[in-house]
């Protein structure tokens, strides 16, 4: 998904309802943004829970392309 992809599903709902994330073990959490430079269909470890893409400072990699997150909230 590109940040205009995410823009337009945004549209359609209140500009002031809350975004949550689901927390770690359970509940939600308040979300944050950040920028990641992420290495794609990079996985070492075939557990289901991991996802296909990689932060780049885990890899090998010296570099991959930037992108936002969206992580949960302290």
């Amino acid at each position: 998904m590109t940040v205009n992809e995410l823009i337009e599903q945004l549209k359609s709902y209140p500009g002031d309802m809350r975004v949550l994330t689901l927390g770690y073990e359970g509940g939600y959490n308040d979300t944050e943004l950040k920028t990641e430079e992420i290495v794609f269909n990079f996985s070492k470890n075939d557990a289901w829970y991991y996802g296909p893409h990689e932060c780049v400072k885990f890899t090998d990699n010296d570099t991959g392309t930037k992108c936002l997150v969206i992580v949960r909230g302290k």
